[in-house]
């Protein structure tokens, strides 16, 4: 399928890999991967499949022990970039989700790019076919805060602003939902071309494409902004009450 789409990156979730059995994959188009894997555990499991033809010469990467995230970063030409493929538990999505994206914001540099399943939808009124959300509106205002704080958006809600597709079917609830995103800094917006959901053939998600131009990317933004989940922390708020 990734050969088929000619998926230049691509970020895969479930991969169900453990810690020392990863498969050795000298795929013919794919000829570096990155994997996030459990010590414990074969289910969960993120990995970064990069094209031949995609010449990423990659620096640095870190792992989530328990499988749940990974992120790499390397040059592109003259140009940093930094891909993160997320996958988030089913329960505390939003503290999980702001904990690990304050990972990201200290790994990367130049340019960032993640995708991943969130396991929630960032506006339920769009993004599930019954309208609501198990997470509340506060816990889903922190999640898009943090990501405004890396300067984030949603690539295919931000090209299709008021269309309804989804990328999950729960087949328990009967229900459809949007879990699964590609973001990207705001900036670039104007370098993407199209963002599309396929169809749900190989399991109940559904991949997600974005395609972007990558000849007229902008050079990231370096405007300081603070960053607000931090004033959730139980030690900073004790430090901030003691000095105040």
């Amino acid at each position: 399928m990734l050969r088929k789409q000619q998926v230049s990156v691509a970020m895969l979730q479930e991969t169900h890999y453990k810690e020392g059995h990863t498969p050795r994959l000298n795929h013919l188009c794919y000829n570096q991967w990155f994997h996030g894997v459990s010590s414990s555990s074969a289910s969960k499991g993120v990995s970064i499949a990069l094209h031949k033809n995609f010449p990423l010469h990659v620096l640095s990467s870190q792992a989530d022990p328990e499988g749940r995230f990974i992120f790499i970063k390397g040059n592109l030409g003259s140009q940093m970039f930094t891909f993160g493929n997320i996958y988030a538990p089913s329960t505390s999505q939003y503290v999980w989700l702001i904990k690990t994206l304050n990972l990201l914001r200290d790994f990367a540099e130049g340019l960032v790019i993640l995708g991943g399943d969130c396991n929630l939808t960032l506006y339920p009124l769009l993004d599930s076919s019954t309208g609501s959300s198990s997470s509340s509106n506060v816990a889903l205002s922190r999640v898009r805060g943090s990501l405004e704080a890396l300067g984030l958006v949603d690539s295919w809600r931000a090209l299709n602003p008021q269309l309804k597709d989804y990328s999950f079917f729960s087949a328990a609830h009967r229900s459809y939902q949007r879990l699964d995103y590609i973001f990207v800094p705001v900036q670039t917006l104007s370098s993407c071309l199209r963002a599309s959901i396929g169809s749900f053939l190989l399991s109940d998600h559904a991949p997600v494409y974005l395609e972007l131009t990558l000849r007229q990317l902008p050079k990231p933004m370096s405007n300081w902004r603070l960053n607000e989940s931090l004033l959730d922390l139980p030690e900073h708020v004790s430090k901030i009450e003691s000095l105040l």
